[in-house]
C-alpha cells in the first residue's frame, strides 16, 4: 500500500502526464496536424539537439514560445537547470519551483518540495524521542527533522517541537480554546497527528473540555506550526448516557456562526460530523434547553422561600410542547396543565384557553432517590386557577398551591 508521500507524489506524475498528453492532442488537432510545425522550426530543433545547452533551448524559445517542439525543448532546458540545483537545499529547490511555476517538471519538483516536508519517522520513533509527553509525531520542515510533541497539564495544553535529541528547540505553544470559564481541557483524545491539506501540514489533535457539571466542549484542532495559526472548531453541549456509552448533545460554535469556509474549517466540521460521541441537538430540544435554562434562572428559590414565580412562554416547536400534547391534562377554569418528565426535569406546562399560549410552569431536576428526595408525584386544580403540586418526600408529603392567574405559590 502506498504511503501518503507516495500517493500524492503518482498523483503529481498523473496530472503531469495528462498535461504533457494534452498539450500534444492540441498540437495535433491544430490545422494542418502533424505537420503543423514549419521547416525553418524543425532545423532549428534539430540544431538545438546537436548541441544541447541552457542558451540553445532559450534561444530556441524565444524564437517558437508556441512552436510544435516548445513543450519538449522547454523540458530539455528545465531539466538541465534544475540537475545543477542542490537537491538538499530546501530554499533552493522553492527557488526553482517559484522561477519556473509552469514548468514541464513541476511534478517532479513539487514531489521533492513533499519531500522535503514530510518526516521519515515513524510514530513510534517520534513518541521515543518525546517520552515525557503525551504524544508526539515526526515533523520535517524545509528538509530538517524535528519532533512535534503534546501535552496536557494541569488544564493547560502546549505544543513543543523538539530536536531529534528530545531538547525543545522553540518555545512551548500553548494551544488550548474554552468558551465556559469554569471548564478545563482535562482529555486528550486521538493523539497527535499530520494533516496535509493543499501543499501545507498541519498538526491535528482534539480535547474534551469539562467541569463539575453536565455541560461540556469538544474540540478539534488544526496546527498550522510554520504561520502559528490555530484553526479549531467547537461542539458545545450536555453529556448524556446512551446504550451505547456517554454522548455529548449539542451544537457546533463554528456551523451556527455561518462564517466564511475555509479549507481548514471544512476539514474540522468534517471530522466534528464524523464523531459518533457527539450527536447534534434537534431545533425542538434545543429551544426546550433554552427554556428550562431561562426558568431555573429566574426561580432560584421557587423550591425553597419563593412566594411567586415567574411563568416562561413556550416556542411552539419546542419539545416540552410536543410532550404536552401527548400527556394527560389537569383541566382548570382559564388553564390546561400537564406533568410531565423531559430532558432530565420534571416539569409543568400550562396551555392559557383565553391567549392560546403555551406556558412553563413549573420546573425541577428529576427525583433520583425516592426514598430520600422529594417526588413531584400528582397535580390537580384545587378551584379555578390554582394547582396544587402534591410531593412525597420519604414516607411524608406535602403541598405546593401555584396560582396560575397570578403566579403566587403557597406551601403546606
Amino acid at each position: 500500500m502506498l504511503s501518503e508521500s507516495e500517493r500524492l507524489i503518482t498523483e503529481m506524475r498523473i496530472r503531469l502526464f495528462a498535461a504533457v498528453a494534452a498539450a500534444a492532442l492540441l498540437q495535433m488537432a491544430a490545422p494542418g496536424g502533424l505537420s503543423a510545425q514549419t521547416p525553418a522550426e524543425t532545423k532549428l530543433y534539430n540544431k538545438t539537439l546537436k548541441k544541447p545547452s541552457v542558451k540553445a533551448y532559450d534561444k530556441f524559445l524565444k524564437k517558437y514560445p508556441d512552436g510544435f517542439y516548445s513543450l519538449e525543448i522547454l523540458r530539455l532546458r528545465d531539466t538541465e537547470l534544475f540537475a545543477k540545483v542542490n537537491k538538499e537545499d530546501a530554499q533552493a529547490v522553492k527557488a526553482f519551483a517559484q522561477a519556473h511555476p509552469d514548468s514541464p517538471i513541476s511534478g517532479e519538483v513539487a514531489a521533492l518540495i513533499l519531500s522535503h516536508n514530510t518526516s521519515p519517522l515513524s510514530k513510534e520513533e517520534a513518541k521515543k524521542i518525546a517520552a515525557e509527553y503525551a504524544d508526539a509525531v515526526g515533523w520535517r520542515r524545509d528538509n530538517v527533522d524535528h519532533v512535534m510533541a503534546i501535552r496536557l497539564d494541569e488544564g493547560r495544553i502546549s505544543l513543543q517541537r523538539l530536536s531529534l535529541q528530545g531538547t525543545p528547540d522553540a518555545e512551548a505553544v500553548p494551544v488550548q480554546i474554552h468558551t465556559l470559564s469554569d471548564l478545563v481541557p482535562s482529555r486528550l483524545d486521538g493523539g497527535l497527528e499530520t494533516v496535509t491539506l493543499g501543499s501545507r501540514n498541519y498538526l491535528s489533535f482534539s480535547y474534551l473540555n469539562e467541569g463539575g457539571s453536565s455541560e461540556k466542549e469538544w474540540v478539534d484542532a488544526l496546527y498550522d506550526a510554520d504561520a502559528d495559526v490555530l484553526y479549531n472548531a467547537m461542539f458545545y453541549g450536555k453529556e448524556l448516557s446512551t446504550k451505547a456509552g456517554p454522548v455529548i448533545e449539542g451544537q457546533c460554535l463554528e456551523e451556527l456562526s455561518g462564517g466564511l469556509m475555509t479549507p481548514q474549517l471544512t476539514w474540522l466540521l468534517g471530522k466534528i460530523k464524523e464523531n459518533p460521541f457527539l450527536k447534534q441537538i434537534s431545533k425542538a430540544d434545543l429551544l426546550t434547553d433554552e427554556s428550562i435554562a431561562w426558568w431555573l434562572d429566574k426561580n432560584p428559590s421557587a423550591q425553597t422561600t419563593a412566594r411567586t414565580v415567574r411563568f416562561g412562554a413556550l416556542d411552539p416547536e419546542s419539545s416540552i410542547v410536543e410532550m404536552y400534547k401527548k400527556s394527560k391534562k389537569e383541566n382548570g377554569t382559564n388553564f390546561n396543565a400537564a406533568l410531565f418528565d423531559l430532558r432530565g426535569y420534571t416539569m409543568i406546562c400550562a396551555y392559557s384557553k383565553s391567549t392560546k399560549d403555551y406556558i412553563l410552569v413549573w420546573c425541577e431536576p428529576v427525583c433520583k432517590n425516592r426514598n430520600r428526595d422529594q417526588l413531584l408525584n400528582t397535580i390537580y386544580f384545587e378551584n379555578g386557577n390554582t394547582l396544587d403540586l402534591f410531593y412525597y418526600k420519604g414516607r411524608t408529603t406535602f403541598k405546593v398551591r401555584l396560582n396560575l392567574a397570578n403566579k403566587n405559590l403557597r406551601r403546606s
